[in-house]
């Protein structure tokens, strides 16, 4: 693993949190100590003396202190302060981005480079950060990014678009099935009005055809009455009970024959409601109504492969 511009640190490669690690401070005096203490706010390791020195004084005694076990494994030697302030590494919370892998397009902490990227070319940031940011790539950077934005923009626009066509075609398909489901309500209401009225006739001619029947019953029953009460009156001379026997034989003749016509016209009509095939076979389908016809796609999004991607910084630039 090599990090450029920076001369190597031995305990680097060891990759654990046990690298021997020296006080700062003692350092600049030209000693040597091993660091036990590290403080955040001052980004720099100490051993116990220094350490307890540091929280004597009023203006560093409220300084985030970290003890041995939890302090950094790997912190350059220039602090934050001196290269400005990055940020902390999201893999590892308590180390700060200190490198940068082109192999890998990766913002390191020490951990990291320890631990993923110990065969690449690792770049210090303190040491390129000027050169970057004074050179063509990042120049380059910002109108590529306003030109990705704009492209975006269009985007949201054409997707904006989509919506509506969305929404505008959900309600127009909505109104098309409730318009047909209102004319098969109308059909069927219409076919249930005529059976209906076919059931009613039925019921209405077959009343009146035994009403009618009834009422001959009826008055064919009378005339036999008053005849057997003539014939078993007392009061009828015996010439007169002749005339009367003779008719109602001659009425008997005619009664039979209206019977025996009676006999043909004792019946009604048997009839029962059969279901339309078609009709019941629909309640059975599972595609009753109609279906969705899937025709096509409105695509009014704009046209990305006019647009290629420059590798450095992974932005589009449109290429004509």
């Amino acid at each position: 693993m090599e990090v450029s511009g920076k001369r190597r640190d031995p305990d680097l490669d060891k990759g654990s949190a046990d690298a021997t690690v020296y006080c700062q401070p003692c350092e600049e005096e030209g000693k040597c100590a091993v660091a036990q203490r590290f403080c955040q706010t001052c980004e720099e390791y100490m051993c116990d003396p220094c350490s307890k020195a540091h929280k004597r004084f009023k203006v560093t005694r409220n300084h985030i202190m970290l003890s041995k076990d939890k302090m950094p494994s790997f912190y350059p030697s220039t602090k934050q302060s001196d290269i400005g302030l990055t940020e902390y590494c999201r893999t590892h919370p308590k180390e700060v981005i200190k490198f940068y892998c082109p192999t890998h397009s990766d913002l390191c902490c020490g951990d990291c480079v320890v631990i993923g990227h110990r065969t690449c070319k690792i770049d210090y940031i303190t040491d390129v950060s000027k050169d970057f940011t004074n050179g063509r790539e990042f120049r380059e950077l910002e109108p590529s990014i306003k030109r990705a934005e704009d492209l975006l923009s269009g985007c949201i626009s054409k997707v904006k678009e989509l919506f509506d066509e969305v929404e505008h075609q959900s309600k127009d398909e909505i109104d098309r099935l409730r318009k047909f489901r209102a004319e098969i309500n109308t059909y069927l209401d219409r076919r249930e009005k005529e059976l209906l009225g076919n059931i009613q006739k039925m019921k209405t001619d077959d009343e009146s055809l035994l009403t009618e029947l009834k009422t001959d019953c009826e008055l064919a029953k009378c005339g036999l009455v008053a005849t057997r009460t003539e014939l078993t009156s007392g009061d009828v001379s015996d010439n007169q009970r002749y005339v009367e026997a003779r008719r109602a034989q001659k009425e008997l003749r005619k009664i039979q024959d209206k019977m025996e016509k009676m006999a043909g016209r004792m019946k009604t009509r048997k009839y029962r409601f059969v279901k339309d095939a078609d009709t019941e076979g629909l309640l059975g389908s599972k595609m009753g109504l109609g279906t969705l016809d899937v025709s096509g796609e409105f695509v009014p999004v704009p046209d990305l492969s006019t647009v290629t991607w420059k590798q450095e910084a992974d932005i589009p630039v449109r290429t004509s």
